[in-house]
């Protein structure tokens, strides 16, 4: 079986960040929402010294192409109605997804 994955990248602006504890706070709930319904591993990429800014990464391992771009799709679809939600805005996002080989 070849596994496949998928590698999201995102930006985001938080809006109205006066202190790294209120990027924190948006940041870590994000990655804690994404993480919890996809079942997928997420990481602040910094800058760490910018209160205003994020950049996110998203990673996820499955057992077909399909099953890996739906999910990746839903992934974005889902960061896409967050930012509607008013506390960032996404800024850039772009996904891969790519077979690891035979094991």
């Amino acid at each position: 079986m070849i596994p496949w994955l998928c590698v999201i990248n995102f930006s985001i602006e938080i809006d109205g960040a006066g202190s790294l504890k209120d990027r924190r706070q948006v940041v870590r709930s994000l990655l804690d929402k994404i993480h919890r319904r996809f079942n997928a591993s997420c990481a602040d990429l910094g800058p760490e010294d910018s209160w205003g800014r994020a950049d996110i990464a998203v990673s996820c391992v499955g057992s077909s192409h399909q099953e890996i771009e739906t999910r990746a799709q839903r992934i974005c679809s889902f960061a896409e109605r967050s930012e509607n939600e008013g506390e960032f805005i996404l800024l850039d996002m772009k996904h891969e997804v790519f077979s690891y080989g035979d094991f």
